[in-house]
């Protein structure tokens, strides 16, 4: 294969305002904005009579903080990356993930739990104290179908007597007739979020984190009050365990993630990791994953956290999620507005150190998106890689500042190893180095 760089054609295709789950972290850039609970913001009539949350901005700080927050998944839980992490400077480590059965009990078979809580875990949060780190049990659930059975809202769970009573619109206390009234003789057992609370808090205790995050999407807005409880009595519940413990949440960067921010704000966390990737993603056309700027669609990190702040998520808690990660789509041409063959496929800088040390590798920066791009002939068609270098992702890291965030981080930890060049950037941004000058302007 021949690897050329070109100039970029102008994309046809319209708004892309859809994504799917691509590593696990992945935001849901769709259209579902609905009402938070009602203590947590006050609502307005909207079209159709559909409430609507009445933003309430936060205030900006004059210069943001440099924090450093790193998800590494379990599938990067290996000795290799343990030793490439003695050199990467992230003040908080999240240990990717944990999640729940049907009955709320955490699932001990997935390799997560197993990694975690076995030798591999225990020497990745030990290590990460010895240099001062904080380290972060992860909990997902992903789906809306499981969120709204974890949350109580679906699926058939026993009454004290016995019998069955749906727990759909019941929550964790109440019991539906047959009318789809409340029946006052029958009482739902609790809703299995109420487990995992329990048990979530006695892992984290017992693996000694310093607190627990929590990556729920594609949650149902009917959800949310749920979510909003889970969140306040998890942080409750932690905090009296673990003197300092912080609960934080890594939430979409779309409309729905939005909304869930604003929740999940309201619920006292401390951290919300706004997941600031795939807004090209494998079933889009091409394009940077995390664009400052675009022409081909309105979400844009510009735009996520703008919209945050909106809402009413507090700056000084909001990290912006940055990818360590590209992707490849084949198209049949040398450019981004040509058709594309197929979905992309993620596209490693780990996986890719013979290119990227090539002295010939040229890649071309896309100003606007802030992202490198390369392309190699392949046959007659071609493979279009974007991708974020340590160059591109400075002057992001430099957009949090400005914006007065408490900082930023990245999806995931393990990719950049063997590349010297993102370890320097991480260490510039926690020492404070990354200077919001060097935030891109507005176009």
């Amino acid at each position: 294969m021949r690897r050329r760089a070109l100039v970029p054609g102008l994309l046809a295709a319209g708004v892309v305002v859809v994504s799917i789950a691509l590593t696990g972290l992945a935001p849901q850039l769709d259209s579902d904005v609905s009402a938070s609970p009602s203590d947590v913001a006050q609502a307005s009539e909207g079209p159709g009579g559909e409430a609507t949350v009445d933003p309430a901005p936060t205030p900006r700080p004059p210069l943001g903080g440099n924090e450093l927050y790193g998800f590494l998944p379990y599938w990067q839980m290996t000795d290799a990356v343990a030793n490439h992490l003695r050199t990467t400077p992230v003040t908080t480590l999240a240990l990717f993930s944990v999640t729940s059965r049907r009955s709320g009990e955490l699932n001990d078979r997935p390799q997560g739990y197993r990694r975690i809580t076995g030798a591999i875990g225990r020497r990745l949060i030990r290590e990460a104290h010895d240099r001062g780190a904080r380290v972060e049990l992860v909990f997902t659930s992903f789906g809306a179908t499981r969120n709204g059975r974890l949350f109580g809202r679906l699926d058939v769970q026993p009454a004290v007597d016995g019998s069955p009573v749906s727990s759909a619109g019941a929550g964790s206390s109440g019991g539906l007739g047959a009318s789809g009234g409340l029946d006052p003789g029958a009482t739902a057992a609790p809703a299995p979020w109420r487990r995992t609370v329990e048990e979530l808090v006695d892992l984290a205790a017992d693996l000694g984190v310093d607190g627990i995050n929590v990556d729920v999407e594609q949650l149902d807005p009917a959800d949310r009050e749920a979510y909003h409880e889970f969140l306040a009595v998890l942080r409750a519940k932690l905090r009296d365990r673990i003197a300092k413990a912080e609960v934080s949440v890594a939430t979409e960067a779309g409309e729905r993630g939005i909304g869930n921010a604003a929740v999940a704000a309201s619920a006292g966390v401390d951290r919300l990791f706004l997941m600031g990737y795939d807004y090209h993603w494998s079933g889009s056309p091409p394009g940077a994953s995390s664009p400052v700027d675009r022409a081909d669609g309105v979400p844009t990190l510009r735009w996520s956290i703008g919209r945050y702040v909106e809402a009413g998520v507090p700056r000084e808690k909001m990290l912006l999620g940055l990818p360590l990660y590209g992707m490849t789509w084949r198209t049949l041409g040398p450019g981004r507005s040509f058709p594309v063959i197929g979905n992309g496929i993620a596209w490693l800088p780990h996986q890719n150190l013979d290119t990227l040390s090539d002295p010939a590798f040229a890649p071309t920066r896309d100003d606007l998106e802030l992202a490198e791009w390369f392309v190699e002939e392949d046959g007659d068609e071609w493979l279009l890689t974007y991708y974020d270098s340590p160059e591109t992702l400075r002057p992001k890291l430099a957009l949090a500042r400005d914006q007065g965030l408490a900082g930023g981080g990245f999806w995931a930890l393990g990719y950049d190893r063997g590349l010297p060049g993102y370890g320097k950037l991480m260490r510039d941004f926690v020492a404070g180095d990354v200077k919001r000058d060097e935030a891109p302007p507005l176009p």
